[in-house]
């Protein structure tokens, strides 16, 4: 090949050619083949313009054209017949490749791809967040994760029939793959349930897309005519937990309250209504305690603690007993947490004392008092999603690790948050790393505020 031709060669590619203009168009068009031995200056060839010998040949498989192979030369008779054989073969053989490649594509595609929805399938949703959320463990960086539960979508298979339910599930995933970014995973996560994997996405960028997703939902024409909305619950990483399996259970449990507020609604695990049943809060607080008994190895008597205190949150309809075991459950925790990091044994116990003694010679009242007391017992309970290397390692910590740490204060006020009227837990919980000079965390707020 001359330089001239190499040349001709990088023009080419990436050129776009009219069905059915010049030779390689007129060759898709009929699937004929075509051989150009002496072209004159200026004749309509193939790609390049000074081309003055051009072979062109379909490249089909059974009834259907694939492609067309195309060979150009600056020289008049460049081709033999021996060529025109070569090339043939040559087509024959991409033929059956490419068949093959697009069978093998389109049977990937159909195993992670809903067939009714159009969306992923819940494996590959599960295989995507596992990949995002060893990705965020490493950085340090967030991601989320929204849920949503079709309200009356039952009502839609009772009185008019599953072919009906059908045409909404189809028309919900061809919303949701429409309206959402494309570096989302949109997925069927159940019978009438979807959910979408955010990648980089804080919990405040995702309630954002929630709602707006919800008002979609809510405002399309054909799914307003059978009364369809959307229940959605959010959760993110790692604000809402450590684990992928811990963030699946907040957005179920974000889910549920919207659900319980009666649908058509975005909700985060932590927002609960005045008088709302302790079902969401068991359901949270047992996701933290079931999520770190899969997760660590705890003493025989720590163990055993934990899983007496789950037992516990079968509950009863009795909202002080109610209120006693998440506290005694978020007091388990604790000590679990105090447990795997060195030195931090009864941590908790000893601030509780001091704050004890500070209150009462302050004159605080008993509530206010007891509130004090039980917030330094549990202030460090966001440290039992912190990995136990990084809780005991002994160098510095990295800029990635400094972050996961400074997220336990955060993480501890999402746990105290499943205590029903606990803003004033909450707050103490969140901020007891603050300082006045604005050096704390994780607010890095100064003056007045805190004082």
């Amino acid at each position: 090949m001359t330089m001239a031709e190499a040349g001709a060669t990088a023009k080419a590619m990436g050129k776009r050619i009219q069905l059915g203009v010049g030779i390689l168009g007129r060759v898709a068009r009929t699937g004929e083949s075509a051989l150009v031995q002496n072209a004159g200056e200026g004749s309509l060839l193939g790609i390049l313009p000074e081309s003055r010998a051009v072979l062109c040949i379909p490249i089909t498989y059974g009834e259907s054209l694939l492609g067309v192979l195309n060979v150009e030369s600056q020289s008049e008779n460049a081709f033999s017949s021996q060529d025109v054989l070569i090339m043939n073969t040559l087509a024959d053989l991409l033929a059956t490749a490419l068949h093959n490649a697009f069978v093998f594509q389109k049977l990937q595609q159909q195993s992670i791809t809903d067939g009714l929805t159009g969306v992923k399938t819940r494996r590959f949703f599960w295989e995507g967040l596992s990949s995002e959320w060893k990705r965020a463990s490493r950085s340090g960086r967030p991601f989320s994760v929204v849920l949503m539960d079709l309200d009356k979508f039952k009502e839609v298979n009772d009185t008019l029939g599953h072919l009906e339910g059908d045409l909404v599930l189809a028309r919900v995933g061809r919303l949701l793959e429409q309206k959402c970014r494309q570096s989302n995973v949109v997925a069927r996560y159940g019978g009438d349930e979807f959910v979408i994997l955010m990648p980089e996405t804080g919990v405040d960028q995702a309630q954002i897309l929630a709602e707006r997703l919800r008002l979609w939902v809510a405002g399309d024409p054909m799914l307003a005519e059978h009364h369809i909305t959307g229940s959605f619950g959010v959760a993110s990483f790692p604000v809402h937990g450590f684990s992928s399996e811990d963030i699946i259970r907040v957005a179920d449990a974000g889910m549920y309250v919207s659900k319980h507020a009666g649908g058509n609604r975005v909700s985060t695990a932590e927002e609960f209504g005045e008088g709302e049943s302790f079902a969401v809060q068991r359901q949270l607080i047992s996701g933290y305690i079931e999520g770190f008994l899969q997760r660590e190895h705890t003493g025989p008597e720590h163990l055993e603690e934990l899983v007496t205190t789950l037992q516990k949150l079968g509950g009863r309809d009795d909202d002080t007993y109610n209120v006693h075991v998440l506290k005694e459950s978020i007091e388990a925790l604790n000590r679990a947490a105090e447990l795997r990091e060195l030195h931090a044994a009864n941590h908790g116990e000893l601030v509780a004392r001091y704050a004890e003694l500070i209150g009462r010679a302050l004159g605080l009242p008993p509530e206010e008092l007891a509130d004090l007391v039980f917030a330094a017992r549990v202030h460090d309970v966001g440290k039992i999603f912190v990995p136990e290397r990084i809780l005991n390692k002994s160098g510095s910590l990295t800029e990635d690790e400094f972050y996961l740490v400074k997220m336990h204060a955060r993480v501890g006020c999402e746990i105290v948050a499943t205590i029903p009227d606990s803003e004033t837990l909450q707050k103490a919980v969140e901020h007891h790393h603050e300082a006045l000079d604005g050096s704390g965390y994780p607010a890095v707020s100064a003056g007045k505020r805190f004082r």
